[in-house]
């Protein structure tokens, strides 16, 4: 009998696996019980995992099943066929990259940071091509951040000729960590993963300098070790990134000023819209909360919740949110 054996699951694209199994690495297939018993795609194995399994034929590893998660990094597809998709487990750290140029989105960093805080993992934002603006733009794109933040997510600046980057990183890259690096096309990722990984070999393509566009090549999920240990896992560059569901708590980390002063509104349930005694509102009123802050916070708390719900559901919870802006004072008896 075949003794089974735990490994790393290190490379996915299509359906492709490989392993990483006491330092050797091997072409992984998944078994076909493990596939049959997996209720959904996102049942299977993702990189990141620690997969259970035997070798076969000498240097093929036959995937059988895979250990408990610690974190789960996911979010929602626009492809029905699969509503839910897993990008990757068991990461400790999730480096958030964004670029000082155009590519540069408030909107877009509240997603970020939201998949991240949802997932169980810690996030970090990197600021990228920072050399490439002045130190009065610099200072714009950092407060932009803080905005965000509270600075209550550590925030890493790099340049495309810094030289101190794997100093900067090696915090958080000890032996044994796994991390990874997420955000839009272009805006820096592999570049970095190649100045931290023992053999570069990340293929990159850099921003396009008149619209900011990025023209990036990574398309699968791989794992790399670094010199200490660690290992990054490199993703595709998102063109969208939906909210799931299970985000709807994650929000609350990201706008904790909206989450601490709607402990004070009147309702519980209170959607921050014409309701009476509405602490936001009146923070809004004040001058203390941008209206912009409670517009982002709604339309993502709207798509968390319709993620998963059909047409009809969707235009059911529609109306039962408006009934809910709707609650009025009760009349004073006289």
């Amino acid at each position: 009998m075949q003794t089974q054996q735990t490994a790393f699951l290190i490379f996915q694209s299509q359906g492709h696996y490989k392993v990483l199994l006491n330092h050797q690495e091997l072409t992984a297939t998944i078994s076909g019980r493990y596939r049959h018993l997996a209720e959904s795609t996102n049942d299977l194995p993702v990189v990141g995992d620690q997969v259970t399994g035997v070798i076969y034929d000498t240097d093929y590893f036959q995937i059988q099943g895979h250990l408990p998660r610690h974190t789960l990094i996911q979010r929602h597809n626009s492809n029905k066929q699969q509503r839910i998709q897993t990008l990757a487990a068991n990461i400790a750290t999730i480096f958030i990259v964004t670029s000082a140029n155009q590519e540069f989105s408030e909107a877009r960093l509240q997603r970020y940071l939201t998949m991240a805080w949802d997932s169980g993992a810690t996030p970090v934002i990197v600021l990228s091509k920072t050399d490439l603006v002045s130190d009065s733009e610099l200072t714009t794109f950092l407060d932009a951040i803080a905005s965000v933040t509270f600075d209550s997510v550590p925030v890493i600046t790099t340049g495309q000729t810094a030289s101190n980057v794997a100093a900067t990183f090696k915090p958080y890259l000890t032996a044994g960590q796994w991390v990874t690096f997420v955000g839009s096309s272009g805006v820096g990722k592999s570049t970095l993963i190649n100045q931290l990984i023992k053999e570069p070999s990340v293929l990159t393509s850099g921003i396009r300098a008149d619209d900011d566009k990025g023209r990036h090549t990574t398309t699968n999920r791989q794992a790399y070790q670094t010199a200490s240990g660690a290992f990054i896992v490199d993703t595709p560059g998102m063109r969208e990134l939906g909210m799931t569901s299970s985000m709807s708590k994650a929000l609350k980390t990201v706008f904790t000023d909206i989450e601490t002063l709607a402990q004070d509104c009147r309702f519980k349930d209170c959607q921050h819209q014409s309701e009476p005694s509405c602490a936001v509102r009146a923070a809004i009123d004040a001058g203390s909360l941008m209206p912009e802050r409670l517009a982002d916070f709604n339309k993502l708390a709207i798509e968390a919740d319709y993620s998963q719900l059909s047409a009809r559901e969707i235009e059911q919870a529609k109306v039962k949110r408006l009934m809910g802006s709707l609650k009025t004072r009760p009349t004073k008896q006289n």
